[in-house]
């Protein structure tokens, strides 16, 4: 229970230090020298940097097959390991990291980290929710469910929560569509005692007539609560499923810049999204002939030889290019690359 007085931070914790009482005779109100005294004396924590604050909910959205999945696992390697997300935002530190994934079998969850961690480097601050407690988890009432989670939270000293999907949340009477229920849904995932919270929820049906002229967040399916509680909604969009390119787009962010859209390639080489271009990513770490290119593009990222020779001409401007006896060997021309859009991702 709240103290009358007692300043809270945004994941409800009651702040230390000599400003843990509102100046004013109402601890209802804030003043404005309150409020400016309290951002300068306790600036919002980053979780991810220009993207997620501490107390922060972030949602995820996207078609079936649109790296939803994949993208949290990199999401949580990130936070857990304090190291850039999608060579574009920077983590400040490491957090441990709870993930409840709903919709893959925990023995196909482990051949993804498989992949994604060969080595057997697992990040030691990334844990996951069982199988066997998930489906007790399913029976429970919304409050249960998120009381059990709390539960789990304390026991496994889980400060960034992740959940994929949000869709085991409502079963019975509670109904994603249902403002009432949904606005229920948010505010006990924001009254859990964690920093941050990350979900994922899947886009309605797509109308090709109309679904072009419209905001990314308003193919969320399910109540306009979806998109109008978050502090930051990203969405992805898989446009063409013979390839393994991904249209990201922030579509929301409450406390910050939006940065323009741009597109992801799956690597399946690190079972990881990229935000380089397949030949860049190929020759991102030493140069390569025009056949290794375009083998490696074809085992990475599915790709057949025409398409990375189009690629290859895409990128010209960009490499340098020398002959070894009779192969063409390319690398990347780092002056010359200054002017490709990928330059910001490769070389911060």
């Amino acid at each position: 229970m709240r103290t009358k007085g007692t300043i809270l931070d945004a994941a409800g914790v009651p702040l230390n230090g000599r400003y843990n009482t509102l100046s004013e005779s109402r601890a209802e109100t804030w003043s404005a020298s309150d409020l400016i005294r309290l951002a300068n004396e306790h600036p919002p924590e980053a979780v991810i940097k220009g993207l997620v604050n501490k107390g922060d909910i972030l949602l995820l959205h996207g078609s079936e097959e649109s790296f939803k999945s994949v993208f949290i696992l990199q999401l949580a390697e990130s936070v857990a390991l304090g190291t850039s997300l999608l060579m574009h935002w920077n983590v400040p530190r490491s957090w441990r990291v709870g993930v409840i994934e709903t919709e893959i079998h925990e023995v196909m969850l482990g051949e993804r980290l498989q992949k994604m961690f060969p080595k057997g480097n697992a990040p030691k601050n990334m844990c996951f929710m069982r199988e066997s407690a998930l489906r007790d988890w399913r029976r429970l009432g919304l409050p249960q469910k998120f009381e059990s989670i709390q539960n789990w939270i304390e026991e496994e000293e889980i400060e960034v929560l992740l959940i994929d999907t949000a869709n085991d949340f409502f079963r019975g009477q509670d109904n994603p569509s249902a403002e009432t229920d949904v606005g229920t849904f948010f505010d006990e995932l924001r009254n859990l005692r964690v920093g941050a919270r990350g979900i994922v929820r899947h886009d309605r049906k797509k109308k090709p007539d109309f679904d072009g002229q419209i905001n990314s967040n308003e193919r969320i399916r399910g109540s306009a609560e979806w998109k109008e509680d978050p502090e930051a909604i990203i969405s992805l969009e898989r446009t063409d499923r013979r390839t393994n390119q991904v249209d990201f787009e922030v579509g929301k962010l409450r406390y910050g810049s939006k940065p323009q859209p741009f597109s992801l390639w799956f690597d399946a080489s690190t079972f990881r999204l990229t935000p380089l271009p397949p030949v860049v990513a190929v020759l991102y770490e030493k140069e390569s002939t025009r056949a290794k290119i375009i083998g490696d593009c074809q085992r990475r990222f599915d790709l057949g030889e025409r398409t990375v020779d189009q690629m290859i001409g895409e990128q010209k401007g960009f490499l340098a290019e020398t002959q070894r006896g009779h192969e063409k060997v390319f690398g990347i021309d780092i002056d010359r690359a200054q002017g490709a859009h990928w330059f910001s991702f490769a070389f911060r």
